[in-house]
């Protein structure tokens, strides 16, 4: 089953955490509702993955910190209820086998069935995505009774383009403690749309790119327009990488504190032309 509906729950048997996370990535940028991600993920782990500004999320944890929320039975269920009495989206409640193994099974099953009693009627769907190998068959079975078992849809594929865009043409050019950057193969016009589009941002964002500028073009009509936003970013994106390749000469230097500095303004997509000068400087 791939489709989520309204006023239902579903289980996610967690395979594969980046897959995982760039469903909620595009499920986000569809801005088809409200979504709310609780996850044994720090927001700076989910930094790297989701665009927390269009992603409500709590960090399941211990520790009490802004943007935690303790793994408490109570405290999970209050949170959840109260966006339910409220707009319409899609709530995700990732690590459930944590609270499983807290709290026992047939309490995080009562849970459940309380939010499936406040589900009832209301424009949300709920999903418990969780690693099945602390759980018995039976309650992987009682689990699948009061939620039922989804799939992350996988998306259609499109030729050559899609080809393209999964994997790098040239080799990365740099790398540093944080992340890399690559070139990726250009998008022509001819094949783009918003799919490949929201696959090409999430690439840039993995990379460490702060490539808000180019989101509104998901919401233009025009797909004409989208494209020219996006070959404008696109343009900034491959500066971005000349420079960066350019920085690492000054990191073999011992230049380690400037190249931060610079790097992370490259990485804004912002100051090119002061920072390729202080890099003139500094070689």
């Amino acid at each position: 089953m791939s489709e989520l509906v309204e006023s239902k729950s579903f289980c996610l048997h967690l395979e594969s955490i980046d897959e995982f996370l760039a469903f909620v990535d595009a499920k986000s940028m569809a801005d088809q509702g409200h979504i709310l991600l609780i996850s044994r993920l720090p927001q700076r782990r989910l930094l790297e993955h989701v665009h927390l500004d269009k992603v409500e999320s709590y960090w399941l944890t211990n520790q009490k910190v802004a943007g935690s929320i303790y793994p408490g039975i109570e405290l999970v269920e209050e949170l959840v209820k109260s966006r339910l009495n409220a707009h319409n989206g899609l709530i995700i409640i990732e690590g459930l086998e944590w609270m499983i193994s807290t709290h026992g099974f047939s309490k995080i099953q009562a849970m459940i069935m309380r939010l499936n009693d406040s589900l009832h009627r209301k424009p949300w769907s709920i999903i418990y995505a969780f690693d099945t190998s602390i759980l018995t068959k039976v309650e992987l079975s009682r689990l699948h009774k009061e939620a039922d078992l989804w799939t992350i849809p996988k998306p259609a594929k499109v030729e050559i383009i899609s080809e393209t865009i999964e994997s790098p043409k040239e080799e990365p050019l740099s790398e540093d403690q944080k992340a890399r950057l690559s070139f990726f193969v250009k998008l022509p016009r001819n094949g783009f749309s918003k799919d490949i589009l929201r696959r090409r941002i999430l690439q840039w964002r993995r990379m460490g790119l702060d490539v808000s500028a180019v989101e509104p073009a998901m919401y233009f009509l025009d797909l004409d327009k989208s494209f020219e936003l996006y070959r404008t970013i696109e343009l900034r994106v491959r500066r971005a990488i000349e420079l960066d390749n350019r920085l690492d000469l000054l990191l073999e230097r011992g230049l380690q504190s400037e190249v931060t500095k610079l790097r992370f303004r490259v990485r804004q997509l912002t100051g090119f032309d002061q920072v390729e000068a202080r890099i003139d400087e500094l070689i």
